[in-house]
């Protein structure tokens, strides 16, 4: 299939927007014809024969392969891309893309494949529980809803008001389920950052959170420069991202004295702040590894 024949499909989604943003002025360099997705305008018709077309405000979609995306906070439109997964090259599947969305449902699934990760508790919007647990793991302890991103609905709290007060904080966001997990003091405020396109290495940068801040999520303000994994880490990193069948993934990792733990994996990652520190051309890389095989 030439590029003519294609047709590139680049979701904005309000939770990535630089990478997006990136795709598609990378595309147009490479020449490569794109279809920019708005979330909040899908639609499927299904007709009495069951024909399946999806829409947008601009009309019928028809698109050949699919770009990273996210679907967190669109729920509607996970039903539109189950319709274009039929006829597109999607590099990372729906399902995998909704598991890498739900930190409970990523920690389930690297549990089964048996994967080093941040120990975690998944428990109820129920606060007499989360003060259980957390006096359990011990203070300090991390407590965070289950789908966020950029940082958002997580808190850290070292003793039971701190705990009273982030649990207010999450719940009044709505129904959900939270997760707590100790804080890993020995790599506080830091990070490493993985992408992995294709089933391998792209990318790798340590991320530190600005000062007074212990996320190191770079929305929030955090510096970061390259970094060389060790054996380890890549390949924790790489079956990471293949435990949630994603093609391209970015894997948040810390380093421990008990080696290196899996913190998130996401499906969307933003490789775009890391463009900087690399001679080699990422989004190239993104891009091509977005097309069919």
């Amino acid at each position: 299939m030439t590029l003519g024949h294609m047709t590139l499909g680049i979701v904005r989604n309000p939770y990535a927007t630089n990478v997006p943003t990136r795709l598609v002025a990378g595309a147009a360099e490479l020449g490569i014809p794109v279809r920019v997705i708005d979330l909040s305008t899908l639609t499927v018709d299904i007709s009495v024969t069951g024909a399946a077309v999806v829409r947008d405000a601009a009309g019928a979609m028809d698109i050949t392969s699919l770009g990273p995306y996210l679907l967190f906070g669109y729920p509607s439109a996970v039903h539109a891309f189950r319709i274009l997964c039929r006829r597109a090259y999607l590099q990372n599947p729906v399902d995998s893309v909704l598991t890498a969305d739900d930190k409970a449902a990523t920690a389930i699934q690297l549990s089964h494949a048996a994967l080093p990760q941040v120990p975690s508790t998944i428990c109820p919007l129920d606060l007499d529980r989360a003060l259980s647990v957390a006096r359990e793991i011990q203070y300090p302890v991390v407590i965070k809803r289950t789908h966020g991103a950029q940082g958002r609905w997580v808190r850290r709290a070292d003793h039971p008001t701190s705990l009273t007060q982030a649990f207010h904080d999450l719940t009044s966001e709505g129904p959900g389920a939270l997760i707590i997990q100790p804080e890993v003091g020995e790599f506080h405020g830091r990070s490493v950052r993985a992408v992995i396109t294709g089933g391998h290495l792209l990318a790798a940068t340590l991320r530190t959170a600005p000062r007074n801040e212990w996320r190191s999520n770079v929305a929030g303000g955090a510096t970061q420069h390259p970094v060389d994994l060790t054996p380890n880490e890549r390949t924790l990193a790489e079956d990471a991202a293949r435990a949630l069948g994603l093609g391209h993934a970015g894997i948040d990792i810390l380093r421990t004295t008990r080696g290196p733990l899996v913190l998130e994996v996401n499906s969307c990652p933003d490789f775009t702040s890391m463009l900087p520190y690399f001679d080699e051309d990422l989004t190239r890389t993104v891009l091509l590894a977005c097309l069919p095989p």
